[in-house]
């Protein structure tokens, strides 16, 4: 049966059904509300207040995430929620998809024009009298030869070839005709200029960087969400989502995206789709096999294995990516089952085998690459980090909208924080960079041990739901709800950088150095960005080196598509790179379990004592 659901503060009238849960129901509508955990209740995102109607009555999943002072004022789970009458609802703020920071430079440099597609003006001589043999395709082939003598054509995109006979007329042969490698993609009128699509398919972002290929000229980017985290925000959960019916459903989602957010960049430049004839994608495994419809099911499961370890280069019309009809896709060889193109394109962009070493690159997220380069020799890890980092699993996380705390400092004496808040909006939530500061400014006034505890008594503590609680904002101040940090917000954080230091770790006792060994540490991506590298120091995050030896360049991956997209040498070399590469799968590293504990603690001191207590 269906019933009407009023949207407030959105103003937004929507049906729905008693077959089909809220969230359902608001994804459909395409009203953004945050679903971490793809849909099951795990992740409490997704919260809502009833104000009027019936509903289905509180699942277990709600009982264990809503205290019940709260499902007695009508909080839920939009997840969860299924309508038995009319309903009117309110969505707080922190639980709707918000306008996020998008890291799209890099100060890594892209490189010099030596794209895959080149652009020849030509001059077609056409007949115009019987008695003068020869195909269009021949004249062109012909003007081809004599214009560049090193362009030799084997293949013709059917595609491009019919375009050339109107083309030709058209332009009355004089005509610029798109060459990639030995294939003619077709013509296009005198004087225009290919456009090139490079894509960071990341797992909560995508970036887009359209270029005129023929001067290596950025002329658009654009971030925006992947449309696929209502799905699940952790790769794990998204390959499960696959597995049970959805990877069409998750390949379309993102093809869509690309579309949608690409028409947009073109209506601002009033250029056509149908200019752009190469794309270069990069993505972790999971996004690199969702994207090309390949199984992923084996990715989830022991040993993780890849589907291909080769490029791949495909029509783009064949994947419903909306370019011009003959434009391929380049994808850039994945390395194993949790290290994907995209980690590749951050090492050939920072082009770390050339850097002094030993040095470290990391490209921090819901999944976390980690390599190590030294005497020219890179290996690499994946670190599990969760979605904690983008708020995924604390109690008020949220991603860095407006709203969300992302700097703090805590006076020791009083227990008060300061805070930064994208936006400058009143504080509804702590994005990735702020539960980071968070920690490390809890540990420097005491209020949290080397362990992570908090010290009952303390100011700005109290008890909540028989939890302790830090209370960054009071209830009634800034917020009217409060934002606070809950014991076990501070553990999640702590397992994703237990995860990582790990990780690290483990890399640097496989290449037999110590932490005295490392020149420099490079963070890359949008937390890498954004975060304070002397708080990531001051709770062992990141091995002890001097502040100066620790270079953060944004959009790392972003830059490695942008010079694969520009350059089909950096192509080869990165491909080279991957056939080189060691990788090192941390599930089945030695002791990887006592490692990780040590490196949950939240000083150097409180690491190095338990690594001794492991005997580590």
């Amino acid at each position: 049966m269906e019933y009407r659901v009023d949207v407030r503060p959105l103003g937004a009238q929507l049906v729905s059904s008693s077959e089909e849960d809220l969230l359902t129901t608001f994804h459909s509508a395409g009203i953004g509300v945050e679903s971490i955990c793809g849909g099951i209740g795990s992740c409490a995102k997704c919260r809502i207040h009833i104000l009027e109607g019936m509903t289905s009555d509180p699942t277990p999943q709600e009982e264990d995430q809503l205290s019940a002072e709260q499902l007695a004022r009508g909080v839920r789970l939009a997840c969860q929620v299924h309508p038995e009458s009319d309903l009117s609802i309110y969505i707080p703020a922190s639980s709707l998809t918000s306008e996020q920071k998008m890291q799209l430079d890099s100060e890594l440099e892209v490189e010099s024009p030596e794209p895959a597609v080149l652009s020849c003006e030509l001059e077609v001589e056409i007949p115009t009298a019987p008695g003068d043999p020869g195909s269009d395709l021949y004249r062109v082939e012909k003007a081809l030869r004599a214009t560049a003598p090193e362009v030799e054509i084997r293949s013709v995109d059917l595609a491009g070839l019919r375009g050339i006979s109107p083309l030709l007329r058209e332009g009355k042969g004089k005509v610029s005709a798109l060459v990639r490698g030995k294939e003619l993609l077709g013509l296009a009128p005198a004087g225009s200029f290919p456009l090139g699509l490079a894509v960071d398919l990341g797992s909560t972002k995508v970036a887009l960087f359209l270029y005129d290929l023929s001067r290596g000229i950025l002329i658009a980017s654009r971030g925006f969400l992947n449309p696929q985290v209502p799905y699940g925000e952790d790769i794990v959960t998204r390959i499960q989502h696959a597995v049970e019916g959805g990877a069409s459903q998750l390949q379309e989602l993102v093809v869509q995206g690309i579309n949608d957010n690409l028409s947009v960049m073109l209506a601002e430049i009033d250029r056509d789709r149908s200019d752009i004839y190469e794309m270069v994608l990069v993505g972790n495994t999971a996004m690199h096999h969702l994207f090309l419809a390949l199984p992923v099911e084996q990715l989830g499961k022991s040993p993780y294995l890849p589907a291909t370890d080769i490029p791949q280069e495909v029509k783009a019309r064949d994947l419903g990516i909306e370019l011009s009809a003959a434009a391929v896709v380049y994808l850039p060889p994945p390395i194993a089952g949790y290290v994907g193109s995209d980690h590749l394109a951050a090492v050939a962009a920072a082009r770390l085998w050339e850097r002094p070493g030993p040095c470290l690159l990391l490209d921090i997220g819901t999944n976390t690459e980690v390599a190590l380069q030294t005497d020219g020799h890179i290996r690499s890890c994946s670190c599990a980090s969760g979605p904690a980092f983008e708020g995924g699993g604390l109690s008020q996380g949220m991603r860095a909208g407006d709203g969300a705390v992302e700097g703090v400092s805590i006076d020791p004496g009083s227990g008060k924080a300061q805070l930064t808040v994208v936006g400058g909006a009143p504080p509804v939530g702590i994005c990735g960079s702020g539960i980071l500061g968070t920690l490390a400014a809890l540990a420097a006034a005491g209020i949290i041990d080397s362990s992570g505890r908090i010290r009952e008594g303390r100011p700005g503590t109290e008890r909540r739901d028989k939890e302790l609680v830090y209370y960054l904002v009071p209830a009634g101040e800034e917020s009217t709800t409060g934002v606070a940090v809950t014991q076990n917000d501070i553990r999640e954080i702590q397992k994703a950088k237990g995860a990582i230091r790990a990780g690290i770790d483990a890399l640097m006792a496989e290449a037999g150095l110590g932490n005295e060994d490392l020149r420099e540490i490079i963070l890359a991506g949008a937390f890498g960005t954004y975060i304070d590298p002397a708080a990531a120091l001051s709770i062992a995050l990141l091995p002890p080196v001097a502040l100066d030896r620790i270079k953060q360049v944004g959009n790392a991956a972003g830059a490695g598509a942008r010079s694969m997209l520009l350059s089909i040498a950096i192509r080869r070399q990165a491909e080279e790179l991957a056939s080189r590469l060691e990788y090192l799968e941390l599930s089945a590293y030695p002791g990887l379990s006592t490692l990780f504990a040590a490196s949950m603690y939240l000083s150097e001191d409180a690491v190095r004592e338990a690594k001794s207590r492991f005997r580590i």
